[in-house]
């Protein structure tokens, strides 16, 4: 594998983890040496990745965290809003905008940045009591949305939970 890729191992293995990597586990994974983890370490903390260094081995401070977009269908009602946003959510996902594809203006976008139950709360007491129309309105059948998660089996876990609601669009 080239170094690229280990490297890119590497960051996976503390991804997944949610305990520190000791390096020497790393390193035997990886199948190099242990100086050649702490390179591959010192190139990723110069990337902008905070890895911190314990006693108890590496682990990364701020999760990276992957981003997908996946389409839905368009609401009949706020309960449907509602479903769609805390499943989402329950599941461990960040829904951190809406898109659609409206005819005449092309891409519009809204930044919504729900993640937590009370951010929730906030962003359906805004869409019920202001008069508040959906974005997705604007689009005849699906709207999109950005969703960040820890790592890929969650966000198959989401899209499977959304799918069984039939609120995937397909």
């Amino acid at each position: 594998m080239s170094s690229n890729e280990r490297r890119e191992r590497l960051l996976q293995i503390l991804k997944k983890s949610d305990e520190p990597v000791k390096g020497s586990e790393l390193s035997a994974e990886l199948q190099v040496s242990r100086q050649v983890v702490v390179k591959d370490i010192a190139l990723l903390r110069a990337s902008g990745i905070e890895i911190l260094a314990t006693s108890s081995g590496y682990i990364i401070l701020n999760p990276v965290k992957d981003e997908f977009k996946i389409k839905c269908k368009n609401h009949n009602s706020d309960e449907e809003l509602y479903d769609e946003l805390q499943t989402i959510i329950d599941l461990g996902g960040r829904v951190k905008d809406v898109i659609v594809e409206h005819p005449t203006y092309g891409v519009l976008k809204a930044e919504l940045n729900v993640s937590t139950n009370r951010d929730l709360k906030k962003f359906m007491e805004k869409a019920t009591t202001n008069e508040f129309k959906q974005l997705s309105v604007l689009s005849p059948e699906y709207h999109i949305h950005t969703i960040e998660v820890s790592n890929k089996d969650i966000f198959e876990e989401i899209k499977k939970e959304l799918r069984d609601k039939n609120i995937l669009f397909e």
